[in-house]
């Protein structure tokens, strides 16, 4: 027997349709959700484990990353990074040294040459004088003016000092252009200023080095010669030359005759210049030669003779 359709007192199904949606069971004995704070972010670590670096200039530290800062600080101590910049305040710092001891070392060389021209030329001021270092840095020269170059026999020299050989040069040539090319030079100008002698004033002691030249074949007889052919020398002289070459010993009176007459002659000379007569110088140049034989100073004869063989020779032919 067939049961009949029973009647349902229960309640619609929760997944019935309805007319619109209803809340969850038990939605409504939920407490509140608080949304907790943020928590600050934390800088991820290098990849190679270093420590973290401020990054920030407030912080103290480089407006570098930290993975750069940390291969920076894995460089070999004293070792430049790749790439690095050249070192600019090192390099001017080194020029402006070499620059300070460069002007250092110049000014030094001038006083030491100041000091050489205000030796001579407080012999003889009247005369210009220049000393210059030449370009090999070693040689001192010392020149003056009087007949293209040569260096009176009253005036004493400084040691390690180098004289102008005899030549003819130009009769307008003034102090500085005999020195030719230096690296440095001083000058004295007639009768110019000149200072007290200082401590470290060079010794007079130079003459035999400074002078000294290539020996003239047969000296006495050349300088006899040359004696010979000057009207403006004593007769005296020739005899005096021949006997102080041989040896056979001069008067007394007669080296003090010519002794005077030379210093006559010096005085002549020095009161024309720069005007002064070559021939004049000639013969002064002659009579030092011969007084230097009657001294014995071969040298000196020696240098003294050359010259005055350059400046007649010049005369010849002007």
């Amino acid at each position: 027997m067939a049961a009949g359709p029973a009647a349902s007192s229960a309640p619609p199904l929760a997944g019935s349709p309805s007319a619109g949606p209803l809340p969850a069971y038990g939605s409504d004995l939920r407490p509140p959700v608080v949304t907790p704070p943020a928590a600050p972010s934390v800088p991820a670590g290098p990849v190679s484990g270093a420590a973290v670096a401020p990054s920030s200039p407030a912080a103290g530290g480089s407006v570098m990353s930290p993975v750069v800062k940390s291969d920076a600080q894995a460089t070999t101590p004293g070792q430049p990074p790749s790439g690095a910049p050249p070192i600019a305040g090192a390099t001017a710092a080194a020029t402006a040294g070499a620059t300070a001891g460069d002007t250092a070392s110049r000014t030094a060389e001038q006083q030491r040459l100041r000091r050489i021209v205000d030796a001579v030329a407080r012999q003889e001021p009247g005369l210009a004088w220049a000393a210059g270092l030449r370009e090999d840095n070693r040689t001192t020269l010392l020149v003056t003016d009087l007949a293209g170059g040569w260096i009176p026999p009253h005036v004493r020299l400084p040691a390690h000092v180098t004289l102008l050989e005899p030549a003819t040069r130009r009769a307008d040539a003034n102090v500085v252009d005999l020195l030719g090319a230096v690296a440095i030079a001083a000058a004295h100008q007639p009768h110019g200023y000149l200072g007290e002698p200082e401590p470290d004033t060079p010794t007079l002691t130079g003459d035999r080095t400074a002078r000294t030249l290539p020996k003239i074949d047969e000296l006495g007889p050349t300088l006899a010669d040359s004696v010979r052919r000057r009207d403006g020398l004593p007769r005296i002289a020739q005899a005096v030359a021949v006997a102080a070459t041989r040896n056979y010993g001069v008067p007394d009176n007669e080296a003090e005759l010519l002794r005077d007459r030379a210093t006559e002659m010096q005085h002549a000379v020095l009161a024309a210049y720069p005007n002064h007569d070559l021939a004049a110088v000639a013969d002064w140049m002659l009579l030092a030669a011969i007084n230097a034989l009657i001294e014995g100073d071969q040298t000196g004869a020696n240098y003294h003779l050359a010259w005055a063989i350059t400046a007649t020779s010049t005369r010849r032919s002007a």
